[in-house]
């Protein structure tokens, strides 16, 4: 009896570190947010000193923000820095600044933090801020759409083992960090790749570079599939044209909506990304954001 009880502790023991691993692996959901139903965007409920808060998910988002005209309904506090440096797309410069405390996402607490004030009508009327990858880094991001459900996950586990909402096969994609957070990826449009950025604040298509697009698929300012748009934030340059497929590795976005814009009137560098990826395309899909890895798994949104 004593030799089966010392083979048991034996076992026990050589088990422990496997557990322990086993445990380190697996993930830890921090929070499990609604997505609020029939919005154009991803709309989280949120609270400011228990006041409540809808606010926008905008993964190309610079900093975590609220309107003016929400700052000012709550009493905070009013600071102008002319020379902040922050623009956000279209070239609208941010000069108008809070700090605030007490904000909290389901169970999670931010910081306090200075932070800027969005100019009316620059989100919807339905809309009082913007959460960004100044706060929304620090976790591991689930955009399950079918579900309708945006998942914080612990950063803390071991690499690849992220993906549990299907058996079936996901694409791993590299993930390049921009400007300290935004997550560029490259994807494939009618077989060119092109480096984007992952935008849940974008708008229904994807934007892309005029002066790309006509380098990479010859096109001429006279082609007749070449259509007038409106742009996004008052651009008035913007042309469609009917590209068949977006690939993002082996899952494929059929018919994409992509709005051409001019560098000129998008303010894009020459180290930006050449296409912003909107809302519209992304809710195709099921994104699994591994930071610390660098990695975006992604599969069908119906892929369960």
């Amino acid at each position: 009896m004593r030799k089966v009880v010392l083979a048991i502790a034996v076992f026990m023991l050589a088990l422990r570190p496997a557990l322990a691993e086993e445990q380190k692996c697996q993930l830890v959901r921090l929070a499990s947010l609604d997505m609020i139903p029939g919005a154009s965007h991803i709309l989280v409920a949120a609270s400011l000193n228990d006041q409540p808060l809808t606010m926008m998910v905008d993964t190309g988002g610079y900093a975590t923000a609220l309107s003016e005209s929400k700052a000012k309904q709550l009493g905070l506090p009013l600071e102008i820095y002319p020379e902040s440096g922050m623009v956000v797309y279209g070239g609208i410069p941010l000069k108008r600044f809070t700090t605030f405390s007490g904000f909290t996402l389901g169970k999670l607490k931010a910081r306090t933090l200075s932070y800027p004030l969005l100019p009316d009508g620059f989100l919807p009327p339905d809309v009082d801020g913007i959460l960004s990858p100044d706060f929304l880094a620090n976790f591991d991001l689930d955009f399950d759409f079918a579900g309708g459900k945006l998942n914080l996950f612990s950063r803390n586990h071991c690499e690849g083992k992220v993906v549990y909402w299907t058996k079936d096969p996901v694409s791993k994609i590299r993930i390049t960090i921009k400007d300290t957070t935004h997550i560029a990826i490259p994807v494939t449009l009618d077989g060119h790749e092109i480096k984007a950025l992952v935008d849940t604040g974008g708008g229904p298509s994807a934007l892309m570079s005029l002066d790309t697009a006509e380098d990479m698929f010859d096109l001429k300012d006279d082609d007749p599939k070449l259509e007038h748009v409106p742009g996004p934030n008052g651009i008035k340059t913007a042309r469609k044209y009917p590209f068949k497929t977006l690939a993002f590795g082996d899952v494929q976005v059929n018919n994409p909506q992509v709005v051409l814009v001019p560098d000129r009137d998008a303010k894009m560098g020459p180290d930006r990304p050449k296409m912003i990826i909107g809302i519209g395309i992304l809710r195709q899909l099921h994104m699994y954001i591994a930071y610390d890895e660098k990695y975006l798994y992604v599969s069908a949104a119906s892929q369960h």
